[in-house]
């Protein structure tokens, strides 16, 4: 059993809330530049976070907030894709490319709706910055991780690693319009298939209608996790396809952030000529497979530019407490094995914040004495160790009244007074949350199931 150990020095992570373009301009602002790129006032539509107003200054890149070190001139993701660019037809200047593509990603119109859903900014763990996902599953919002990456570049195994890891629901865009493609009662099937052949990108209101409609029948399936989270792999394609999803998906969903496989042409092109002897898939050849390469470069790697200088500018907003946005960038030439090590700690630092949220409340619910709240986060039958000394107490199979009645409020449990935290991951669907209360150290165990992260045991020892 692997374990991943997170303690008190752990850095924020999530996906951008509150992250919203708008139509109305701001004049009278000069010129914002970055590097080498110019975006004049008369085309820059609003950007706002949620919780404080956007501030704008000429110095900032990319209406970077209260100062701080700008992002790089080309990401992680561009160097690696610019790998090899000569061998793809109708090659371009990929690095240049991509700025400007991403500077009008950032520039295009919407409706001024967020990506991203309502979780507000981060918050501190006994030493442990986290997002607070309350309101995510107070309003049922199924949760969101983009995968991103050029043909043959991994997303599809290491998605099935995360699945049976971490329980996820792995839809996979391209699989959705393959199978609608295929189905002769879908009244938009030739039109499908059309795009996947010639390597474009399918409309954005297709491809949004299938996806919610696998989300909502996930969810409804008997026995599914309650704090699960939806891999959306291959999507967003491009900025049309951010702007549709701010149209039509945040009222049901919450982005949390992007896994983004990189990986140059030549070795994409060996694995999808092995990967065509048994697919059967129609898009398995190298011309197609080219094509859908240099679409990535020219459409999707803006898309994820975008992302990370949004990244930048919640980072710069929070004073360097983190960002509510997690856009991690992952070598895909490697092994497989040496490929989930990396997706694995990403995976991680998304669920963290689940898991501490739980047991935040559940200590907020003992603060206020909150029966029902505390029954809610706590498994039917659960154990207790309390440890004096050498003394040690163990009780198994007790009701969550029992230990909220007979052991919790002996000690008093302040949130604010948590200190010297860390966080303990294993298998993706259990945790253990440990941390100094009061003049006790406390471990929780937490299993995720059908209702959510469940607390089913406690164990408390008296610091001397």
């Amino acid at each position: 059993t692997m374990a991943v150990y997170i303690a008190s020095t752990t850095t924020s992570v999530g996906f951008a809330r509150g992250f919203h373009l708008s139509k109305p301009f701001f004049g009278g602002l000069g010129t914002i530049k970055n590097d080498d790129l110019e975006l004049k006032s008369s085309s820059l539509r609003s950007l706002s976070l949620v919780g404080a107003p956007a501030k704008l200054s000429t110095c900032h890149p990319f209406l970077q907030l209260r100062g701080g070190a700008p992002p790089p001139s080309e990401s992680p993701s561009s160097k690696k894709f610019s790998a090899l660019a000569s061998d793809t037809e109708d090659s371009i200047d990929n690095s240049k490319e991509i700025e400007n593509a991403a500077s009008t990603c950032m520039r295009s119109p919407t409706c001024g709706l967020s990506i991203t859903g309502t979780i507000p900014p981060p918050l501190d763990f006994g030493g442990i910055t986290y997002l607070d996902t309350t309101s995510l599953t107070e309003n049922n919002a199924h949760r969101v991780i983009f995968i991103l990456g050029g043909p043959g570049a991994g997303k599809g195994t290491q998605s099935e690693r995360i699945v049976d890891t971490y329980k996820c629901v792995h839809l996979s865009v391209g699989e959705l319009l393959r199978s609608g493609a295929e189905n002769e009662n879908y009244p938009y099937a030739d039109m499908v298939k059309e795009c996947l052949v010639q390597g474009k990108i399918v409309p954005v209101e297709l491809s949004l209608g299938l996806l919610r409609t696998a989300m909502d029948e996930k969810a409804a399936e008997e026995g599914s996790y309650g704090s699960r989270i939806f891999l959306v792999d291959g999507f967003p394609r491009n900025y049309d396809n951010v702007q549709g999803w701010m149209e039509h998906m945040p009222t049901y969903t919450s982005v949390l952030g992007a896994l983004v496989y990189n990986c140059p042409m030549e070795i994409l092109e060996q694995r999808i000529l092995s990967r065509a002897e048994t697919s059967g898939r129609s898009d398995d050849n190298l011309t197609s497979a080219r094509r859908r390469f240099d679409t990535f470069r020219r459409e999707t790697e803006p898309v994820v530019r975008a992302l990370e200088m949004a990244q930048a500018m919640q980072s710069t907003e929070n004073e360097g407490n983190g960002s509510q946005i997690l856009i991690v960038n992952i070598d895909g030439t490697g092994s497989i094995e040496e490929v989930w090590d990396t997706t694995e700690n990403a995976m991680n630092s998304y669920i963290k914040n689940d898991i501490l949220t739980a047991n935040s409340n559940l200590l907020k619910a003992i603060e206020d004495g909150d029966i029902k709240a505390f029954n809610k986060l706590c498994a039917d039958n659960l154990s207790i160790e309390i440890i004096k000394g050498d003394i040690r107490e163990r009780y198994n199979s007790i009701s969550a009244r029992d230990l909220f009645e007979k052991h919790e409020t002996k000690m008093t449990s302040n949130v604010a007074s948590i200190s010297n935290a860390s966080i303990q991951i294993l298998d993706g669907v259990k945790a253990f949350v440990s941390y100094e209360n009061g003049g006790s150290r406390e471990r929780r165990e937490w299993h995720h199931g059908p209702k959510g992260w469940k607390c089913v045991s406690l164990s408390k020892e008296k610091l001397p």
